[in-house]
């Protein structure tokens, strides 16, 4: 084995991203940043249950029944956010009847806002992190050649111009490595909401079925809110 295959043997991972220079610590942050974010919104995606829906079939059945205190209370049980919209909507039903729409399209944007907040972030981590990896290795490059100039050229060494050449280049390698798990945790996060927003119009349709129309016009057609025509286009 030769000195440079003992050398590579013998170096971690950490030691190799050491390697780096200054711009590894903005690389990093970048990863602790990142996996933060993806746990706590997996964590919170999967505390609310976004894939199960069972409990609107019978809050559906109580609206039917004409027991709106009933639908409620299986609204509010849920852990779902959607159930915290229809409750808004059927408290707002027994107050004023004609603003239930508006009512559903404030309390959905609300609760979309909380499942994207901080989602975007990983989509930027994606965007930076490999130009901070690529900045390093410019001014690593940068700095290899102001001291190959200064040496003179016959003073040139082969074996530290490949040193300082891979060293440079660590910076991106450590950028991508922080980019492509962002962009993964990105889509699979942003599809979850795309998910939920579906589910969300659904549901809002569902229950607008399900409500009575005002005793004063009965052939009146309640209007789509336009949360729910959103999501149609979107489809």
């Amino acid at each position: 084995m030769t000195s440079t295959e003992a050398m590579r043997a013998a170096m971690t991972l950490g030691e190799l991203m050491t390697n780096g220079g200054w711009a590894m610590a903005p690389i990093y942050a970048c990863s602790a940043l990142m996996v933060a974010i993806f746990v706590k919104k997996a964590l919170e995606f999967r505390a609310q249950r976004l894939g199960q829906v069972q409990w609107l079939g019978e809050v559906l059945e109580a609206i039917d029944e004409g027991d709106m205190a009933g639908a409620r209370e299986r609204a509010r049980g849920s852990v779902h956010p959607v159930g915290r919209v229809i409750d808004a909507m059927l408290e707002t039903f027994e107050r004023r009847p004609d603003r239930v729409e508006a009512e559903a399209a404030r309390c959905g944007s609300l609760e979309l806002q909380r499942l994207e907040k901080n989602v975007g972030a990983l989509s930027f981590i994606a965007q930076v992190a490999p130009l901070l990896g690529l900045l390093g290795t410019v001014v690593g490059m940068v700095e290899l050649f102001i001291g190959m100039q200064g040496a003179g050229a016959a003073m040139v060494d082969a074996q530290l111009l490949a040193s300082g050449i891979w060293k440079a280049l660590l910076t991106t390698a450590a950028g991508l490595m922080v980019a492509v798990p962002s962009l993964a945790g990105y889509t699979f996060l942003n599809a979850r909401t795309d998910g939920f927003r579906l589910t969300l119009s659904d549901a809002i349709s569902q229950v607008l079925t399900a409500l009575p129309l005002p005793q004063t016009d009965p052939g009146q057609k309640r209007p789509v809110p336009t949360l729910v025509r959103e999501a149609a286009d979107a489809v």
